[in-house]
């Protein structure tokens, strides 16, 4: 090594420690070695991974639901590609969503997770939206996503793009910290046949299929299967934490080329499995406190179809519709879920500098529960009524307009909503753009975002408790009771951003946010206990109330840095800052996980680390650096992730790596709120073998 590369070395080094971030000789190593092998070994081969450049020049639609430029995109965006998922041997979108700053993920057990985007994560987090090409995943019970059931082919993701800040302005109510949507790849880019083979220590096994063709000259079809196998992991106390996680899925896709101006898309999944679980709750009898394990059978499927019609370069309409069914059998209550769902929207140039979009919506949801009468005597979960149904009806409009010879874009709007349960929502945002030249940019964003009451909060008759030891000889009951008059909790939202391109190599990302919550949903003690009698013996039932009851304040800071110091190596950085106050708790209980001070994260680093060896070879590395959760008693964790690739064909790769390099175990969350006991996140080595034809 020549006395000019070793300059190099030091001055990267010292670069990582002005950060404030210190990390061991060894976990520096892993990242910088490879790229110091490859100066001595020689000149990388063809190149594999996409530029700067080409990044920059992808489209991303979530933001203003027509296409963009990251560059030209008023608000906090990042996306990740397919060749991401690849390259860091992704096997499930959660894992996915760490590459993305801001983002607050935790894995609960081997298959729940807490996600959330600037706080207020836990398996219950209600206000972020996701999206699978437009369906909307969603779940009544609690305004969010069940993680375990939300998998695709990984190798049919095109991109998931992740807004960090509200997107209720389009997107509509519980968008209100953030937006994820994945995109899948149009079929007449899976053309042939894929089989992916996959095994890991657990032992886990997973296999996946798909194979893509032609009906005609202008529709082409994909279809898919997947089936995996993943073995439970350990407690805190070294026992079988009975988390195991079996699911199969199938379906398929089809677009359709009707004429060079329309095209038609069909689309479809259906899966079945079980998530296993280990709870842990309270019963009337000593010791009061015992476990169980179960095995949550989980099934659905969903049908969506999209028209896209081109009118000209000024106009152009999409009308979307789909059916999604959801079953699941968890400990304390089961739902079956039920949603029809249309919406319809228009893109008009009205002159070169103003775009006008709007849209008209429709959503019809059931939702079935079926209560557990009693669980050892003491869980009663009844929702009242047992059966739901509720209609939203909805319509947005929003102006683009260009100023100042296109340096400026100043764009305003609002989405109205009617729901069964608030009545009308007005959800408006501001956000302007400017472009100091094509390398450098400047936005700002003023928003209102609402989040809707679930059916736990409306329709709940919940013993969630029982006071040990017995109060006045008698048993007392703590029981939660809905309120169907509950308003919507509403954020205030202000955001500013930077994004620069320094060089030819280096891209930086800086966003600043300011979000105030009013009229947080939580418990509020309401009364006396009052003596019941249920089953030939007489208890005490302490109410409470769920009520309007907590404000909060967040604020924070993101940055993400892409540098390609050359053409075949990329580094992909990013920092999170982040604080929660809660404002005017008042009588309240414990809201939830998540809504506390000190119960996210305020730390988060993330460095990923491309690179395109000689003779078709890659090696990817991820550091995660998260800080403490002080309040959930869970310590701060650095997780390495090493993966490598060998193509020796066009047609077949090979893949190998390790999760957690540096750690054989760690817990990254609490127990969550509902009696799930939170699992030691395991290392994990892995091979796959895929195969093209």
């Amino acid at each position: 090594m020549n006395k000019h590369s070793i300059m190099k070395l030091r001055v990267m080094l010292a670069k990582v420690g002005m950060h404030g971030i210190m990390l061991p000789v060894s976990m520096i190593s892993f990242v910088l070695v490879p790229q110091l092998f490859f100066t001595v070994w020689g000149q990388c081969g063809d190149l594999s991974m996409l530029s700067l450049d080409e990044l920059l020049d992808l489209d991303v639609v979530s933001v203003a639901k027509v296409p963009g430029k990251v560059m030209k995109t008023p608000a906090a965006i990042t996306v990740i590609t397919g060749e991401d998922l690849r390259r860091n041997g992704v096997v499930s979108i959660p894992e996915a969503l760490r590459l993305v700053p801001g983002m607050h993920v935790y894995r609960i057990d081997a298959n729940k997770w807490a996600v959330s985007a600037r706080g207020f994560a836990s398996r219950f987090a209600n206000k972020m939206l996701v999206m699978i090409d437009g369906r909307t995943v969603y779940s009544t019970l609690f305004s969010g996503v069940f993680w375990d059931v939300q998998d695709l082919m990984i190798e049919d993701i095109d991109r998931i793009e992740v807004i960090r800040g509200p997107g209720g302005t389009l997107w509509g109510a519980n968008a209100v910290n953030g937006v994820i949507n994945i995109i899948t790849k149009d079929s007449a880019d899976t053309q042939g046949g894929l089989v992916s083979l996959r095994a890991q220590t657990g032992p886990d096994g997973e296999v996946s299929a798909r194979y893509g063709g032609w009906l005609s000259d202008r529709t082409s079809y994909r279809v898919y299967g997947k089936f995996f196998d993943r073995e439970s992991f350990e407690n805190s106390a070294g026992d079988d934490a009975n988390d195991q996680w079996h699911q199969g899925r199938g379906g398929f896709r089809m677009d359709m080329n009707v004429s060079a101006t329309s095209k038609v898309t069909l689309q479809g999944d259906i899966y079945d499995g079980k998530s296993g679980e280990s709870i842990k709750y309270v019963k009337p009898t000593f010791p009061f406190f015992t476990r169980t394990s179960v095995d949550a059978p989980v099934a659905g499927g969903n049908l969506l179809g999209r028209w896209n019609r081109i009118f000209s370069k000024q106009s152009e309409i999409t009308l979307q519709a789909y059916y999604d069914h959801i079953e699941r059998d968890e400990f304390f209550v089961d739902e079956t879920l039920d949603t029809v769902d249309v919406d319809f929207q228009h893109r008009l140039d009205v002159v070169d500098s103003l775009e006008i979009l709007y849209g008209l919506g429709y959503r019809y949801t059931r939702s079935d529960t079926a209560g557990k009468e009693a669980i050892a005597g003491i869980y009663s979960y009844a929702m009242n009524p047992r059966i739901s149904r509720n209609n939203l009806f909805s319509g947005f409009l929003q102006g683009r307009l260009g100023f100042a010879g296109d340096k400026g874009e100043l764009t305003l709007g609002t989405k109205v909503e009617h729901n069964d349960y608030t009545g009308f929502e007005w959800q408006p945002s501001v956000r302007v753009l400017w472009s100091i030249n094509s390398n450098h940019s400047l936005w700002a964003a003023v928003s209102r975002s609402v989040r809707t009451p679930s059916r736990l909060e409306r329709d709940a008759n919940v013993n969630i408790g029982l006071m040990v030891p017995p109060q006045n000889g008698l048993m007392t009951y703590v029981r939660l009771f809905g309120n169907d008059s509950l308003g919507s909790e509403k954020v205030y939202s202000y955001e500013t951003g930077y994004r620069g391109k320094m060089s030819d190599s280096v891209f930086v990302d800086v966003s600043l946010y300011y979000n105030k919550y009013n009229d947080l949903i939580a418990g509020i003690p309401s009364g006396a206990p009052f003596p019941e009698i249920s089953a030939g013996w007489p208890r005490l039932v302490l109410p409470v109330r769920v009520e309007e009851a907590r404000d909060a304040e967040t604020y924070g800071a993101e940055l993400s840095c892409s540098w390609n110091p050359v053409n075949w190596w990329r580094l992909t950085g990013g920092y999170t800052w982040f604080h929660l106050n809660s404002l005017d708790i008042g009588n309240s209980l414990e809201a939830r996980q998540g809504f506390e001070e000190d119960e996210n994260a305020h730390h988060l680093f993330s460095l990923v680390s491309y690179l395109d060896l000689p003779h078709n070879f890659e090696v990817n590395t991820s550091l995660y650096v998260v800080s403490a959760l002080d309040r959930l008693n869970i310590r701060g964790h650095v997780r390495l992730d090493l993966n490598f690739s060998y193509h020796p064909t066009e047609e077949l790769t090979l893949a190998a790596g390790v999760k957690n390099l540096f750690d054989d175990s760690h817990q990254e969350f609490d127990n969550t709120m509902d009696g799930i006991q939170a699992s030691e996140i395991p290392r994990a080595l892995y091979t796959q073998l895929t195969m093209s034809f």
